[in-house]
């Protein structure tokens, strides 16, 4: 392993630990130094797009049903803790493909006639609608967040919970009605 490829390793990594996805940049020189071939650079950028689309389509596949797929049950704040994070995740990564970086590899690329510029093009508009819709219903479902910690501080005292039954209902349905991503029944089971 050469020793860009141990620090791209390793950035990639500290984002982890930071619950956040990074994308390893190229060195600094490469689109700058002459003395490299075109194809060379073309090829080590390559790289770098295919090594993001895949982090990406990580992020993007990601949904909150995963939960209950692994066997897990989850409360009623796993739901609102889901959208927070891919929310604050698709933001750290449209900032960083709009990073000039980012932009001045694009941009070689796209001079280079590469065929990776086009899908990646694409996948940077799905980006953006899939964070636009997590932003939203982060948004949304933090109408919630008061509602759904009084459940969990109430216990299993029924009288209490069963009070609590109907303003949460009644949020439900306004999110519903009003929210542009969160209206179907797939988003409302984990949920519910």
């Amino acid at each position: 392993m050469c020793s860009s490829d141990l620090l791209n390793h390793t950035y990639v990594t500290l984002g982890q630990v930071e619950g956040r996805t990074m994308l390893p940049l190229p060195p600094n020189d490469v689109t700058s130094v002459e003395k490299t071939s075109s194809k060379d650079k073309a090829n080590l950028l390559e790289n770098a797009i295919v090594h993001w689309t895949k982090q990406i389509k990580n992020v993007l596949k990601r949904d909150p049903e995963m939960v209950l797929k692994t066997g897990d049950h989850p409360g009623p704040l796993s739901e609102l803790e889901f959208w927070q994070h891919k929310s604050e995740d698709l933001r750290s990564i449209c900032g960083q493909l709009g990073s000039e970086r980012i932009k001045r590899v694009l941009k070689f690329l796209e001079q280079n006639k590469s065929t990776y510029t086009g899908p990646f093009s694409k996948l940077q508009k799905e980006v953006q609608v899939a964070r636009n819709e997590a932003v939203e219903n982060y948004k949304y479902l933090t109408t919630l967040s008061d509602l759904f910690n009084d459940l969990i501080s109430t216990g299993t005292d029924l009288p209490e919970v069963i009070d609590l039954f109907a303003p949460i209902m009644q949020t439900i349905l306004l999110i519903w009605q009003y929210s542009q991503h969160y209206n179907t029944p797939a988003r409302l089971v984990v949920l519910i």
